[in-house]
């Protein structure tokens, strides 16, 4: 989904995905270069300690759109689950859930060509859908005609 909204914003649903991206990338910065953080496991166990309690508007106002706080909370969530497969469970339905959600938003013309390119994830997921009948784009609700098998 990361890759998609850099390298294809347009398929993704118009809204604020772009402006939480940098605002996310930055406060992630900031925040990893006032601690010195030099890996990726000092970030991660910077992250899983982040106090979840008080929440970011309180501290920094709701001018900035990072969904980072949110993350270390979902991620402290996470963590705090008994059953690694349900923990599991839970990360794949959100994201065939957000899958879905994207698929469908998007315009077929822009899923139209970039097939001719062969086709992102969502573009696939939007075919499949289309072909068990689960997308809007291609219900019909009324006036369709119905099909009598005749045996004879």
């Amino acid at each position: 989904m990361l890759y998609i909204l850099v390298m294809c914003p347009f398929m993704l649903p118009i809204g604020i995905g772009i402006i939480r991206f940098r605002d996310t990338c930055a406060e992630a910065l900031v925040f990893f270069k006032e601690r010195n953080i030099t890996s990726k496991l000092e970030a991660y166990e910077l992250l899983g300690q982040v106090n979840t309690k008080v929440f970011p508007s309180i501290v920094k106002g709701d001018r900035s759109k990072s969904v980072l706080f949110e993350a270390c909370k979902l991620a402290a969530s996470l963590n705090e689950m008994d059953d690694p497969s349900k923990m599991w469970k839970m990360v794949g339905d959100v994201w065939v859930e957000m899958l879905g959600y994207a698929a469908s938003q998007c315009r077929g013309f822009d899923h139209a060509q970039q097939l001719e390119k062969g086709g992102e994830l969502l573009t696939h997921v939007w075919l499949l859908m289309a072909h068990l009948g689960i997308s809007e784009h291609f219900k019909i609700n009324e006036g369709h005609g119905r099909v009598k098998l005749a045996v004879t």
